[in-house]
């Protein structure tokens, strides 16, 4: 292994030597990498030393080697044929090109550099004129001068535009009158332009960088993402300390709900309103009152780049960028993305990343960039869960009556076409609210929840003669779902004036719906195999149908093709199987590198047992057909009294969901025995705390449960496997000195959707006859993995893990544990054993 100083901040482990040098590798040779390394091995250091070190050394030697590409003789230089002279000319306008581009970077360098230096001289820095009122007053003035022609009704705003379909505008291409070539077919004038003389392609590329921002450049990146605002902010936070910081242009992106700066938009209680209100703002037609004044117009460049030169002079998270947009009176959402093409790091949530359309709008390419995809062990679920489209009868009335009114206001307004395309939706819509509405009873009998491919649902529909893709780009290109809801939200605030204030307290907001139909539309122009239509009409009695995605590795499948390497990256990727069959499947086995660390902890400070059998002898085998059997109950809740006896300080207890955890929870609190019950006596030496079903309570019982153990000595806390609990929160030190995990967390195998997911995993791997229960089993693995990685937060740490369960003594199941947890189980058939063993475990730190 070659010995790199990769500017770490401290002393690294061997550990963190090993992982910066399989990461650079990794990306130096363009693969895909799934990297291992658990919590507390400083994995994000690691992440960010290995990967900034590689793109420095690759930045600027792969710039120089590009642009000192020359023949060394013009041997034989005349004898050549036309086209290699023309391929040499070429050549030689892309190294001007590249020329160019590098003078532009060293003057952004400068420009940065002065920015950077401005800042760090003054203590309370303003960035000039701050105040946005005074563009907005310049632009009044403007608009002032223009004279309307004509008063537009109040309502016009809210007009779809002419729509001329596709297909009626392939053949009207823009002409010259001195084009010679202007009668020809649109192919031959397409085969004509790439053989055009070459001489002039170095004074081309010339004109087409003039065209260009001055300082706009493709650049090598980075991009980073992870699953929560915390986490990129602590990311953040690891970069400055580093060698890296002050050099590494770095760009945080995020959605309008957190950088925009309009006071107005940022009350809107949705994202969706927000997106839809500040596109309403930049509207053509809007009058210098009502556009946001935070929007500089393209004759004020000057202050998009000073906005761009501060933004990237730091290393700065969402919150900084923000404050540099309110003191700059420039909007910092808008403002990062015109940052985006010169970063070398870009920080973006999950969703940014993996919703195509959302990396479009945000002007991201990934062309020969490096991702990175922290806690990466949920991809599979996330890329699933953001392609999920659920959608009511309710809101599929709401759509409909809102799109008949809005035809009512606009009927002899609305452009032929667009009337066409919205009768079209309108009878998709018609044609839903039918398939959801219960009916009669006879009808009703009939309806039963189904699983159906999306071909089979059109067909069901009596939508088949429609041609979806059309509905598709007409959507996206006439705006309609804004247009609508805007329409919509007019018409409310009419209601709400002739109302008293009492009443538009009580009235609820409309709901964006259209857009949901939208979308659910856009998934039927999916491919048939990639995707399920679920019909439920027993949910909550409220019928809906829900596009189910089936296969990731068709949303992935561009992210693979377009970046130059990818690095996915976790505390417990444990089972990787899933990764590389359903996720990778297309890639070659040679083109994925795996490393799984060990962790920093000396083996002496982590002990784990799985345990067969409790107190009196019973079984510890909890399938979902003995979660009734009282004896069991009794038996684990006497195996939690007696380990809380010699455990200190707190225990975190995981069971396979709410209703197992409440019903062992009532079976403790009612039945007593020897004349007490089994939760009085945890109470006796630990306080209990249950996990809140209720979000909002999570962190006042994580604050209890600390203060408790901090002022008494001990605590239990009961928790669910995937709930608010399993995942993100830390238990370090005294907080988490026992984990025992309580069964394996099967999920509800009767469930269409997951038996659907199991079809389709065998499927997909029809070399292996165990696929599907490989993905069932995949499944619950991963939620204890990242369950019992709450433990074990830092190299002094020390905790005891249990497996209470005899199936984790199956190679099976100990293989799918991570390999810092796995490689250390001791199996104990009998409690005694176990119990002696955790004496002398916590007798080594007294």
């Amino acid at each position: 292994m070659v010995d790199r100083d990769y500017g770490f901040p401290f002393q690294p482990y061997s550990i963190q030597n090993e992982f910066m040098n399989s990461l650079y590798d990794t990306l130096s040779k363009g693969k895909i990498g799934i990297f291992e390394s658990p919590t507390g091995t400083g994995k994000s250091l690691s992440i960010i030393c290995g990967s900034l070190r590689w793109l420095k050394d690759h930045d600027d030697n792969g710039m120089e080697s590009n642009n000192t590409k020359k023949s060394d003789t013009k041997e034989d230089e005349d004898d050549e044929p036309d086209w290699v002279k023309a391929f040499q000319v070429t050549n030689k306008a892309e190294q001007q090109r590249e020329i160019l581009r590098k003078e532009k970077r060293n003057d952004l360098r400068k420009r940065i550099q002065r920015a950077r230096q401005l800042e760090e001289s003054r203590a309370s820095f303003t960035f000039g004129e701050s105040d946005p009122s005074l563009r907005w007053k310049k632009r009044q003035k403007m608009d002032n001068a223009k004279k309307e022609k004509k008063k537009k009704d109040d309502d016009d705003e809210f007009l779809l535009d002419e729509y001329v379909s596709d297909d009626e505008n392939n053949d009207k291409e823009p002409t010259s009158s001195n084009d010679s070539n202007s009668n020809l077919s649109k192919e031959v004038r397409e085969l004509l332009a790439k053989l055009e003389p070459t001489k002039s392609a170095l004074s081309n590329a010339q004109e087409q960088d003039d065209e260009e921002d001055e300082d706009n450049f493709d650049q090598l990146k980075i991009y980073y993402t992870s699953r929560t605002h915390s986490q990129l902010s602590q990311f953040i936070h690891e970069v400055h300390k580093t060698m890296y910081s002050p050099d590494t242009w770095t760009i945080p992106l995020g959605s309008r709900k957190n950088t925009c700066i309009h006071k107005d938009v940022k009350k809107l209680k949705s994202v969706q309103r927000m997106n839809e209100a500040c596109l309403e703002l930049q509207k053509k037609t809007s009058t210098s009152a009502t556009k946001c004044p935070y929007l500089p117009s393209k004759t004020e460049r000057s202050q998009w780049n000073t906005f761009r030169d501060h933004a990237l002079a730091k290393v700065r998270d969402i919150e900084d960028l923000v404050q540099v947009g309110e003191q700059m009176g420039i909007c910092p959402y808008y403002g990062s993305r015109y940052a985006l093409r010169p970063a070398q790091l870009v920080v973006l949530p999950y969703q940014h990343l993996l919703h195509a359309s959302t990396r479009d709008s945000l002007g991201i390419s990934l062309k020969n960039s490096v991702v990175i995809i922290d806690e990466a062990h949920n991809l599979i679920e996330t890329i699933t869960t953001i392609h999920t489209i659920t959608m009511t009868l309710q809101q599929t009335r709401m759509a409909f009556s809102q799109l008949v009114q809005y035809v009512q206001r606009y009927k002899n307004r609305l452009h032929v076409k667009n009337m066409a395309y919205i009768r079209q939706i309108l009878s998709i819509v018609k044609a839903l609210i039918k398939l959801l509405e219960p009916g009669d009873d006879n009808d009703s009998k009939n309806k039963k929840d189904c699983v159906m491919g999306v071909n089979e649902f059109v067909h069901l529909l009596g939508i088949d003669h429609i041609n979806m893709f059309k509905i598709e780009k007409y959507l996206k290109a006439s705006h309609l779902a804004r247009k609508l809801n805007g329409f919509i939200d007019k018409e409310e605030l009419k209601k709400q004036s002739s109302i008293s204030d009492q009443q538009q307290k009580n009235s609820s907001t409309t709901m964006p719906t259209l857009t949901i139909i939208e979308s659910f539309l856009l998934t039927l122009t999916n491919p048939d195999k990639d995707g399920r239509i679920v019909i439920n009409y027993s949910e909550n009695n409220q019928p809906q149908v829900k596009y189910m995605l089936l296969n990731p590795a068709e949303v992935f499948q561009p992210i693979v093709d377009d970046a130059k390497s990818i690095i996915l990256a976790g505390g417990t990727m444990e089972p990787i199987t899933d990764f590389v069959n359903i996720l990778l499947h297309h890639v070659a086995p040679s083109q994925i590198d795996r490393l799984s660390c060990g962790h920093i902890i000396p083996p002496s400070n982590m002990a784990v047992m799985s345990i067969d059998t409790g107190p009196t002898g019973k079984s510890f085998l909890f399938r979902y057909d003995n979660r009734q059997d009282e004896k069991l109950m009794d038996e684990v809740g006497q195996a939690i009294v007696n380990l809380c006896n010699i455990i200190p300080d707190g225990v975190v207890c995981f069971f396979s969901s709410f209703t197992y955890l409440d019903q062992l929870y009532k079976r403790w609190s009612q039945y007593p025995q020897n004349g007490t019950t089994i939760l009085s006596r945890l109470e006796k030496k630990k306080k209990v705390f249950k996990e809140p079903r209720e979000s909002n309570q999570v962190e006042n019982t994580l604050r209890d449960y600390a203060m408790h153990i901090d002022q008494s000595g001990g605590a239990l806390l009961l928790c669910v496997v995937n709930g608010k609990m399993s995942e993100g929160i830390n238990f370090s030190d005294q907080l988490g000195r026992g984990v025992i995990m309580i069964g394996l967390p099967f999920a509800n195998r009767s469930s269409v959707e997951l038996q659907e997911k199991i079809k389709y995993a065998s499927e997909m791997n029809p070399g292996q006859s165990d696929a599907g229960n490989e993905y069932y089993e995949n499944l619950c693995m991963r939620g204890v993995n990242q369950s019992i990685g709450r433990a074990i937060r830092h190299r002094n740490d020390y905790a005891t893990i249990i497996l209470l369960d005899q199936r984790y003594s199956q190679p099976r199941i100990r293989n799918k544990l991570p390999g810092w947890i796995g490689n250390h189980v001791e199996h104990c058939d009998k409690f005694g054993m176990a119990m002696g063993n955790t004496v002398r475990f916590f007798k080594q730190f007294r």
